[in-house]
């Protein structure tokens, strides 16, 4: 362990090479958290590519950071972004502060943050309003309302992942991956192995991301802890104030200088796509009688909308180091759960635990879902950088 990291971190580290799952900070000892690293520049581009699943075409966006000197040119970080967001929604925060992807970016890692397809528009800003606009699923073609409805019940979760992978090993080939996933993403950095043929997934870095959707339907009936959050078939939903205020995502003031729901849309609606298709929340909140339909509306097989549902690789499991956060005030994956052990991010460690992984999960008060753009969210970052420099991620 490295004896000149404040001891927070220390703490941190010596809870990570322990057996107890849990490892809890106070806000005095998060402000604690600095840089293990010392800040190097870096450069950040866009990268697309197209490729074909469910008989259609696919356009991906994703944004690759390379600083100018590598920590360790064997490793990279991929990075998935919640539902109805984007890579350009986790590159800097509502206030304007770094996002993660810069911070790691920055302390001397490779990243590739990603979009989902469909959720990057021309030029990588929306122009039409969010009621008025739909998914771009070809950045060169502006597709039929009749198509655009059809591939809305054809980008699968599997759509998603295999886009993600090509990106993934069109840049990173050879490497060593941490995959983290927000949200929605959480699962997709769970299955990134599936998919991705050349890179060795090591490890998962967590914020708010839970584990694969078959845990997260294993949870919910265990906990009663959430209801099953049903979309209609071919529903559209829509990001607005009213929905994010809904949802729970209104976080401290204190830690959120972006005046709220309100300033929260207003800085997302150009950058994130502020939508989510019915099937999208379907396959991530688990609704086998909705995914049902699906099959006979488009003849895809049916593992196409199931099998993500499949835990991952035993043997995989077995070989990797997932390092989980979460904040005290995250609504779906804190508050909700009665004991400590009914919390959606225990359970996934305890999930992990069984599978043979070595897991811990670091929980910090006072952060919502959102707090990885919320102030000192850089500190998240260290702290996985620090786990990083300790070895966890190595054995």
């Amino acid at each position: 362990m490295d004896n000149s990291a404040p001891a927070s971190v220390q703490k941190v580290l010596t809870g990570l090479i322990g057996d107890e799952l849990l490892i809890k900070l106070d806000w005095d000892e998060w402000l604690e958290v600095n840089a293990p690293y010392d800040t190097v520049a870096f450069t950040q581009k866009d990268v697309f590519t197209r490729f074909n699943r469910n008989g259609y075409d696919w356009d991906i966006q994703g944004i690759l950071y390379t600083p100018s000197a590598e920590v360790d040119a064997n490793l990279a970080i991929v990075m998935f972004h919640g539902g109805a967001g984007s890579s350009y929604g986790k590159d800097t925060t509502p206030d304007g502060r770094p996002g993660l992807p810069r911070v790691l970016a920055s302390q001397g890692f490779t990243v590739l943050n990603l979009t989902y397809p469909g959720h990057y528009p021309p030029g990588g800003v929306w122009k039409e309003s969010v009621a008025e606009r739909q998914p771009w699923y070809l950045l060169d073609e502006k597709l039929s309302d009749d198509e655009i409805y059809d591939r809305n019940l054809k980008c699968t979760f599997n759509v998603i992942l295999q886009g993600s992978a090509q990106l993934v090993d069109e840049h990173l080939a050879g490497r060593k991956v941490l995959a983290h996933g927000h949200s929605t993403g959480g699962p997709m950095a769970a299955h990134l192995t599936r998919f991705s043929s050349k890179t060795t997934v090591i490890g998962i870095l967590g914020w708010g991301s839970g584990g694969p959707d078959g845990w997260r339907k294993e949870w919910r009936d265990a906990t009663g802890a959430e209801d099953d959050g049903r979309k209609g078939v071919d529903e559209m939903s829509k990001r607005s104030v009213e929905a994010f205020a809904k949802a729970g995502y209104v976080s401290d003031p204190e830690l959120c200088p972006w005046g709220g729901a309100e300033g929260f849309v207003k800085w997302a609606e150009p950058i994130r796509s502020q939508m989510k298709t019915g099937l999208c929340d379907n396959q991530h909140m688990v609704v086998p009688e909705m995914l049902e339909q699906y099959p006979a509306l488009t003849g895809l097989p049916r593992e196409e909308y199931f099998d993500h549902l499949d835990d991952p690789d035993p043997e995989w499991l077995k070989s990797i180091n997932v390092l989980l956060m979460v904040g005290g005030d995250d609504k779906g994956h804190w508050v909700a759960g009665k004991e400590e052990e009914g919390k959606r991010e225990v359970f996934m460690g305890r999930k992990y635990e069984a599978a043979g992984t070595r897991v811990h999960v670091v929980f910090v008060p006072k952060y919502g879902h959102y707090g990885m753009m919320e102030m000192h969210n850089q500190n998240i970052a260290y702290t996985w950088l620090w786990a990083i420099k300790d070895g966890y991620f190595s054995g």
